[in-house]
């Protein structure tokens, strides 16, 4: 199940054709979200967000939290940096021009449903530098559990906190994506969190203190 939101009946046609034999529901108020998701469960949410309003954030937090295992990417139009960087924290999943086109729109729902993140290279380390000082007592009490990665693993873990994508780590490692992906199951249970971004998060303040 996918969920489309916008208030937008033409772009709500437009994305139903492209998502030809997908299960889709559309809404057009932000209000009816988190009912849907919290019944629904749906895999993936695709948000216009001309449909924010004040708390926007607070609320996009609220689904995460409500349903974690659906993906939230928004689309947005002339979306400046501090706003991107600010609905990653919320926890979406990624964020791209409501301009995009069918071939495109498709690839970063294929991403994002396996797992990653859509977002800009250039993003990376300011995602990092917004939360570093929320994540900084959680480094501190997972140290000792960066000890325990096999020696691959802690090289998946470096690339990962570097912003690199599963199939540039496959590439560069000489290994295939389903081998990434089963070395991040093992990284996330042995380090104790449920994605890449606190992940790299974590990598990243890590690597910042002296050893």
């Amino acid at each position: 199940m996918l969920v489309i939101a916008s208030a937008d009946s033409q772009a709500l046609d437009r994305w139903r054709e492209w998502l030809g034999t997908h299960t889709t529901l559309e809404i057009r108020s932000l209000d009816v979200l988190p009912e849907c998701v919290l019944h629904l469960r749906p895999k993936l949410v695709l948000l216009d967000v001309r449909l924010q309003r004040t708390g926007m954030l607070r609320d996009l937090a609220e689904l995460v939290k409500m349903s974690p295992q659906t993906r939230i990417v928004v689309l947005a139009e002339d979306c400046s940096e501090e706003l991107e960087v600010a609905l990653f924290r919320a926890g979406v999943r990624g964020v791209c021009s409501r301009e995009l086109g069918q071939e495109t729109l498709l690839k970063i729902m294929s991403t994002v449903l396996s797992g990653e993140l859509w977002i800009r290279r250039s993003l990376v380390p300011k995602l990092v530098d917004s939360v570093a000082s929320d994540a900084s007592n959680a480094a501190t009490g997972t140290t000792g559990r960066f000890a325990i990665l096999t020696p691959r693993e802690s090289e998946i873990t470096r690339l990962i906190a570097k912003g690199e994508s599963n199939k540039c780590i496959a590439r560069y490692l000489a290994i295939t994506e389903r081998t990434v992906k089963t070395h991040l199951t093992a990284i996330f249970r042995k380090i104790g969190v449920v994605d890449r971004v606190k992940l790299a998060i974590l990598a990243a303040r890590r690597a910042e203190r002296p050893h």
